[in-house]
């Protein structure tokens, strides 16, 4: 059973049981091992007893009122029947107990909104489920969070938010699972000042978020630059950032790639990092005069910046050129009508990075602009999810591989 509470959130399990009881009986369901010992064999087989008692269309010989009574039950016992089955179904996606879970965490942003972002996020992540991947969908678009719309959902009763007021001790409280696949863990922007939590609170959900049982964690972020949507979006292993072919959308891109880098070399000794504790005071401020500093003290360009602490810093050169190395965004364009207007794009902000910030940005690819795309969004149904063999389903299958 603690096995069981560490991969499915409370309120799942609960579930489980209550359509156990519906399905076998109170006696058998309430059983301390009845969860592990379920099987879709089992499950059949207590479904089909049930519905040779309850169907309407096997009861021509009783009342009205007691065929009416079992055709309510009858529902309730069918509804049981696909809650157990998608529980059994869904854990024989699940690794053996000895194997060790490499997770994957993959933050999504970009600095406007409009572009498609939570599109391309709630589709990548039905995707990875559908091909056997726990996958869990944290919105973190704390100001103005809609994820669970994509994914299906009106309206959810708990929230990312609970946690970091600690209403909820652990993220694993909060997961809800979604008809799509990945599990989802919402966002409510309703909450006065729900985008300005603490430096602390920030850095605990962080460590959290590492810390989730889980094959993908996807990070949808808030279309700002924020200190806190560039904390999650450093946080994670692969930075995605999207952008259309629109002048604003493009420029705008490669400014929050920009801001994401200096966030990172100013917090390159932080407590999030794996070089926290090997600080060097005069290093750090002379990184914040070269990137950040109002007095004219900045460097033109990363480059410039290297050169300063080549001269000053030396032995703290190959630490900063490892910062650099290890920061290489993907690159997304979204919505493209004319794939020849992608190439130019790309390439200037390629060659921008490069002389500018000195790192690399890796091209993603492109979704196309698609009207079942859009007119799935407008249903709250994923595209991937209804067509997964589709042009957007392919598309995302060759990024996933990148991924």
């Amino acid at each position: 059973m603690d096995d069981l509470n560490q991969k499915f959130p409370p309120q799942q399990l609960n579930q489980v049981r209550i359509a156990g009881i519906y399905l076998f009986g109170p006696q058998r369901a309430l059983e301390s091992d009845f969860i592990n010992k379920l099987s879709l064999e089992t499950i059949k087989k207590a479904f089909r007893a049930k519905a040779r008692r309850l169907h309407p269309d096997l009861q021509s010989n009783q009342s009205a009122d007691l065929v009416e009574k079992n055709r309510q039950w009858f529902i309730k016992v069918k509804e049981s029947y696909e809650i157990l089955k998608d529980f059994v179904t869904s854990q024989t996606f699940e690794p053996e107990p000895t194997m060790v879970r490499s997770k994957r965490i993959i933050a999504v942003g970009g600095a406007k909104g409009g572009i498609g972002k939570s599109t391309f996020t709630t589709n990548l992540g039905v995707f990875l489920a559908s091909q056997g991947h726990r996958t869990v969908m944290v919105d973190l678009d704390l100001g103005g969070a809609n994820l669970h719309l994509y994914l299906g959902k009106t309206f959810i009763k708990t929230c990312i938010n609970d946690y970091v007021n600690r209403s909820v001790p652990s993220l694993k409280d909060l997961m809800l699972s979604t008809k799509f696949g990945p599990w989802l863990i919402g966002g409510d922007s309703s909450q006065l000042g729900s985008a300005n939590i603490s430096f602390s609170a920030k850095m605990k959900l962080i460590k959290s978020l590492r810390e989730m049982d889980a094959d993908y964690v996807i990070l949808d972020l808030g279309s700002n630059t924020s200190f806190n949507i560039l904390d999650f979006f450093l946080a994670a292993d692969s930075n995605v950032v999207v952008t259309t072919c629109e002048p604003a959308s493009y420029l705008e891109a490669y400014n929050f790639i920009k801001v994401g880098l200096l966030r990172r070399l100013n917090r390159l000794f932080g407590e999030e990092t794996p070089d926290a504790g090997k600080k060097n005071l005069p290093l750090q401020q002379l990184i914040h005069e070269a990137t950040m500093s109002p007095n004219g003290a900045k460097a033109k360009n990363i480059p410039a910046l290297l050169a300063r602490v080549k001269a000053q810093h030396p032995d703290y050169l190959p630490l900063l050129q490892k910062a650099l190395e290890t920061y290489q965004p993907f690159l997304v364009v979204n919505q493209v009508i004319d794939v020849q207007d992608v190439a130019p794009i790309v390439r200037r902000i390629q060659e921008v990075s490069r002389k500018m910030l000195a790192i690399r940005v890796r091209y993603l690819g492109i979704l196309p602009y698609l009207e079942t795309v859009k007119r799935s969004t407008l249903e709250l149904v994923p595209e991937v999810a209804r067509n997964a063999r589709g042009a957007l389903a392919q598309r995302i299958a060759t990024m996933s591989k990148e991924l």
